[in-house]
C-alpha cells in the first residue's frame, strides 16, 4: 500500500446544520468561503466520486460501505426544516473497496439496499453545492479501534488510486464536540486546544499521531466520532503533498474545520 501512483485529494468538511441556514451566513463567512473553495477544486479537478466517510454514521461492529444505485431521501433537521436529496452511486467501488478491506483481514460489511444517508453526509454535501451528476459511496465509522480505522483509510487509497474514475474522500463531521452555547461561534476550552493538537498534527503530515493523542484531553473535548473519520482520512492521504487548514470555527460550543489534502 506505499507505493500509490498519484496523491488522492481529501478533505475534511464539517457537517453542522447551521451551515445551511441563510440567516446565520453571516456568522460563518470563513467556512462559507472554504467550502466555496473545495466545490471549485472538486470540479476544475474533475473528480467524479466522493467517498464520505461520515462520523454521524457509526456501526458498532463493521465498516459499512454503501453500494446503492442511488441515494435519494428527504430528512428532517431541527434547524432548517427539510432536507431533500438525490445522489447516484458507484457499487462497483463499493465492492471493490470491501473486498479489499477484507483482504486486509479488516471487519467490513456492503450495505447493498437501503438508498439512504445519513444527515451528517447530506449536510456536508448541501454545504459544498454539488450538483446530482457527482456519485457518492457512503462509509460508516466503526469505533473499534483507532489503529483499524488507520488501515482502513490505507486499504480505501489503494482501491481509490487504481479505480478508471477520479475520487476523493471527504471526512465529514467536526472535531471537538462539546456543546457551549455561550456563543453561536464558541469553542470549549478544552475542545480549542484539542482541535490545535488534532489541525498541528495533520499540518505536519504527521499522521501516526492522531492516535497516540492525549485520551484526557480528547474526553474532555468529546471529539465528534471519536475522531475516526479523521483518523480513516490520515489514513487515506499518506500520499499528500499538503495539507492545509482553511478555515477553523467555533458553531455553538463544537470545533468546526475544512482542511484540504493535495
Amino acid at each position: 500500500m506505499d507505493g500509490l501512483p498519484t496523491a488522492l485529494r481529501s478533505y475534511v468538511i464539517p457537517a453542522q446544520s447551521l451551515l445551511l441556514d441563510e440567516e446565520m451566513a453571516p456568522s460563518f463567512l470563513s467556512l462559507h468561503s472554504a467550502l466555496r473553495r473545495v466545490s471549485e477544486e472538486l470540479k476544475e479537478s474533475g473528480v467524479q466520486v466522493l467517498l464520505v466517510v461520515s462520523a454521524g454514521w457509526v456501526t458498532p461492529d463493521a465498516f459499512s460501505v454503501g453500494a446503492s444505485p442511488e441515494y435519494v431521501g428527504v430528512l428532517e433537521e431541527n434547524f432548517v426544516g427539510m432536507i431533500s436529496y438525490r445522489y447516484r452511486g458507484a457499487p462497483q467501488l463499493a465492492q471493490t473497496i470491501v473486498e479489499h478491506g477484507a483482504d486486509a483481514s479488516l471487519p467490513v460489511c456492503l450495505i447493498a439496499e437501503g438508498g439512504e444517508l445519513d444527515i451528517s453526509s447530506v449536510v456536508a454535501l448541501r454545504a459544498l453545492h454539488l450538483d446530482e451528476t457527482m456519485q457518492v459511496v457512503p462509509l460508516s465509522i466503526c469505533p473499534l479501534s483507532l489503529r483499524d480505522s488507520y488501515r482502513w483509510g490505507r486499504v480505501i487509497a489503494e482501491t481509490a488510486a487504481t479505480w478508471n474514475k477520479r475520487v476523493a474522500l471527504l471526512a465529514v463531521g467536526g472535531l471537538s464536540g462539546r456543546l457551549d452555547h455561550r456563543a453561536i461561534t464558541a469553542v470549549s476550552p478544552e475542545g480549542k486546544l484539542h482541535d490545535e493538537q488534532v489541525l498541528r498534527v495533520l499540518e505536519q503530515r504527521a499522521w501516526n499521531e492522531l492516535l497516540n493523542l492525549d485520551p484526557l484531553l480528547s474526553a474532555r473535548a468529546q471529539p465528534a466520532g471519536g475522531l475516526h473519520h479523521l483518523v480513516v482520512l490520515s489514513g487515506f492521504a499518506q500520499q499528500a503533498r499538503e495539507v492545509q487548514v482553511l478555515s477553523y470555527q467555533g458553531i455553538i460550543g463544537t470545533g468546526n474545520a475544512v482542511v484540504r489534502c493535495v
